[in-house]
This record gives structure tokens, sequence and C-alpha cells, in this order.
């Protein structure tokens, strides 16, 4: 997430028009605001997906599982998503059945400075996207945000190039005057003192544009990722106090490096676009807060429990408006999603149902009915027990075909062996994995991955798959759960638990 340092109000104009749509190479766009003003924003995004891929050197896939991007109305609405008030939150970058998805304003409704920009709110969400799904590993938290400061301060130039690396002036004075030494960075678990954001971006860009350090912080990297220590990864850069220094200085040389980048991408950006139901533009409020992660990954039983509540009353503000929208095909299975989150299976499969009496093959209500089924058999014995896996299996195999992008029949032909409590063949494994790969943010599909793989001796390959969870720059306790684990399972394959 990221957020602004200070707070006020603001008042600004609602757009018109009704909800669309707009699906360009890498992202369906949902707002309210005209043709034209979609098409720049799509047309921004993809130019920003490109200049993250010519600096990484990350090839454009043939199939991608698109980045849901919802624009909506200022940040109080974005607030309103969390459950949180008055935090200085201006957007955020979450994960669930739906896929990955970008909550961003169309505008910012408290006083910050002139560069902290709604443009600079989404290219710093998605920045955190890209990172998760090209490059998961373990990254120190300073860096995790640095990288999507580098991402997000980069401007349009009046050439219209991309100047990558322009400095992040809504950070101002603050980084100068509240500096922590490198070493504190590079060899403490965690500093509570530090502004991850700002001295993150510093960093960033000091190893990004410094030729002789760049090659030590990808060393750090790599040796990080390989299960060594703090101590042991900074051992690379030799002296800190003379890395501390020359980091200051670059920072008080108040002159940073950038690199005018021309982005080229096909035009028009948006590819096809369509009008929103009815019922899908009057849920869109609760699915950008829908989560339907385990409440058991929180610890604190306080916030535990407000989540619950929380959960509660957005589950019957589902249910009010499905009411509202029998017949609307996005109403039905969104009910059928939030009801199976909620643990209330009967009714889900009951709204799957009904959706599937509508559109037989609609691919996700029949891959969620196949889950259904897998559940029902896991309570049944014997023949019926292989009868009920067996129906639920076909079914998430007729939903592959038809959508063989979908991550949720490649995971639903999983949960078909596992919840019946059969063995699952590595074909099921290896679907497993394109089903996280597609949803890179979904901790519950990735831990159900890292499980099964623990549970078969394969060490390493889970601790590659749980290092995003691992790596979450956001504290929370799944992180502090998946840490644990990535110990153990360092501890498992013989090496080191640092």
């Amino acid at each position: 997430m990221l957020a602004a340092l200070l707070a006020g109000a603001t008042a600004s104009a609602a757009p018109s028009g009704n909800w669309q749509a707009a699906e360009s190479a890498h992202f369906i766009i949902y707002s309210r605001n005209s043709p034209e003003r979609i098409e720049k924003l799509a047309s921004d995004l993809e130019s920003y997906d490109k200049l993250m891929r010519m600096a990484s050197g990350t090839r454009d896939e043939d199939s991608v599982v698109k980045v849901r991007i919802y624009e909506v109305e200022d940040t109080s609405d974005i607030q309103r998503a969390l459950g949180v008030s008055n935090t200085g939150i201006a957007g955020f970058y979450d994960s669930n059945v739906l896929g990955p998805f970008l909550v961003t304003p169309r505008t910012i409704d408290f006083e910050t400075t002139a560069d902290f920009t709604p443009s600079l709110v989404l290219h710093h969400e998605y920045a955190h996207h890209f990172m998760l799904q090209y490059f998961p590993a373990i990254y120190p938290d300073w860096y995790v945000e640095g990288f999507a400061e580098l991402i997000g301060s980069s401007k349009r130039m009046h050439d219209g190039r991309i100047g990558y690396g322009m400095p992040a002036t809504h950070r101002g004075q603050y980084i100068a005057e509240n500096w922590v030494p490198v070493s504190d960075l590079l060899l403490k678990e965690k500093v509570t003192y530090l502004d991850t954001y700002a001295e993150g971006w510093v960093l960033t860009h000091f190893f990004t544009f410094t030729p002789e350090r760049t090659k030590q912080f990808r060393a750090y990297l790599n040796a990080l990722a390989a299960g060594q220590s703090l101590k042991d990864a900074a051992l690379v850069f030799g002296n800190l106090n003379d890395l501390n220094r020359d980091a200051r200085k670059y920072l008080m040389a108040g002159s940073f490096s950038y690199r005018p980048v021309k982005v080229d991408i096909p035009q028009p950006a948006v590819r096809k676009s369509r009008l929103l139901s009815a019922g899908e533009a009057a849920l869109i409020p609760e699915v950008i807060a829908f989560n339907d992660s385990s409440l058991g990954g929180i610890r604190k039983p306080g916030e535990r429990e407000r989540q619950r509540v929380r959960r509660e009353a957005l589950l019957q503000s589902v249910r009010d408006k499905a009411a509202a929208y029998l017949s609307d095909p996005f109403a039905i299975y969104f009910l059928a999603e939030a009801e199976n989150a909620a643990g209330n299976y009967p009714a889900a499969e009951a709204a799957t149902d009904r959706l599937l009496a509508i559109q037989p093959d609609q691919v996700r209500a029949l891959a969620r009915k196949s889950m259904l089924l897998s559940r029902r058999a896991s309570k049944l014995d014997g023949a019926a027990r292989t009868a009920m896996a067996g129906q639920a299996r076909a079914m998430a195999v007729r939903a592959n075909k038809i959508a063989t992008d979908d991550p949720l029949p490649l995971l639903a032909y999983y949960e078909s062996y596992r919840l019946p409590g059969e063995k699952a063949p590595e074909a099921a494994i290896e679907g497993l994995m394109q089903a996280v790969s597609t949803l890179p943010r979904d901790d519950g599909v990735r831990l159900t991955l890292v499980n099964e793989l623990e549970s078969d001796g394969r060490y390493e390959e889970a601790v590659g798959w749980i290092m995003p969870i691992a790596n979450d720059p956001h504290e929370s306790p799944m992180r502090t759960a998946a840490r644990e684990q990535l110990d153990r399972l360092r501890k498992e394959r013989g090496g080191s638990s640092k």
C-alpha cells in the first residue's frame, strides 16, 4: 500500500457515465470515466509495464492473467474498501479468488505534495505486482518499497519518453533528516524507525545508478535468495561504513541521474470494452473489499474478531445486492464465492447451481462447483467418496478445456485429489503451480502448494514458492508464519535457518 504523509480535505467533481471494463494486453480497467480517459489510462499502464520489462529483461508472455484496475472516485473509497479511516493510504494491491487487482483513486482527497498523484500511486502498486509475478524471492522490506517508489516516481516527459529513475520529490527533506545507517538496514531483521518508502527509494536509486554498487547489490540479493544470513550476505559490500558514507553522499549531492526511455506500445491500448451489467456495477464496492484469505492466519484475537465482523457485514451486503439482481450472472457468481469464503458451502453450491442453470459452460461456476463436490466427497466413504471425487474431477477438466488459462479449474483439479484424501499426481501438482503463478498474490493457494511440496519432501522447491509470502513488505501474521515455515524448510533441506 502507498501512504501519504499529510492529511486534509479537498473537493473534486465526480465522473459521469456508466461503469465500463476495458481490456488491454495486461490489464482490465474498471472505470466510470470517458472512453478517452480510459484509453489514456490503459496506454499509461501498458507503457509502464513495458518500461519494467525493458529494465528487467523480462519477456512478454503469450498469455497472462490480467490485473484488474479499479479506478474509484477518491481515496475515501480506498479507505472504505480496507475498513480503515484517516490512514493516508492512497491505493492498494491485493488478490482474491477473482485474481490480482489494484485499487487506485481518480483524485486524492487529502492534502499532500503536488508530486503525490494518482498516477504515482498506480505505478507504485503495479510495481509490487510485477516484482511478485516475475521475480519472487527474498528481498529486504526497504528494497520492495524502494523499487516501487523508483517506478512510481518515473514520470512521463514532454517528448513522450519516460524518465526512469526521476527523483521521488514527494519524499522531500524527510529523507535527509531521518537517515538510518545502511548497516542497520543490511544487518537487522527489522528497523522500526525506518521510513521504508523514503530511504528505500534513495538506496534503490543508489544501487541502480551506481555501476560499481549495482553488481554488489545483485550479489547481495542472490545471497539472500540462497539462504545466507543477513551478515554473510552483506559481506559482498565490503566495509559498511564506506557504503553508508557513499550512499549518504549520493543523497546529499541532490542530483539524481535518470534515463529517458522511449517506450513504444501498440495503439490503441484498449483492445475491447464492455459496459458492466447493473449487478456487477453495483457490487464493485464489495468486490474491492472482498478478502477470502483464512481468518486463521490472523493471530491477534482482537484483530481476528474485527475482521470476522467486517466480513459478515460484507457478506450480508453481497446477499442483499444479489437478491436485487436475481438473474445477473456476475451477482450470482460473486454470491457463490462470498458464501464459500465464509464457509457456507450449501449456500455456495446453491448459487453455483443457479448460475449453471443459466450458463452451463460458465468456467468459474464449474470450477467452484467442482471444489464443492470435492469437499462433499471428503465426508463420504468408500465407493461413494470415489464416485463423487471423480465427478468433481471431470467437472474441473471440463472447465479447463473451456478456458485453459484460467487458474481456478487447475486449482479445482488438484483439490479433487486433496480434499477427498487421495494422493495428487504430478499433473495436478503442476497445474497447482500454474495456478499459483497466475495468481501470485493469493497466499492461500500458494501455501497449499508449499504444504504439498513439503509433504513430498521437495523442500528446495517449497522454499522457492514460499518466498513471496515471507517477503511481503507489510508486516502481518501470515508473513510471520511464512518466515517460520521458511526457516523450517531450510532446516529440512539441510540449509541455513537464517
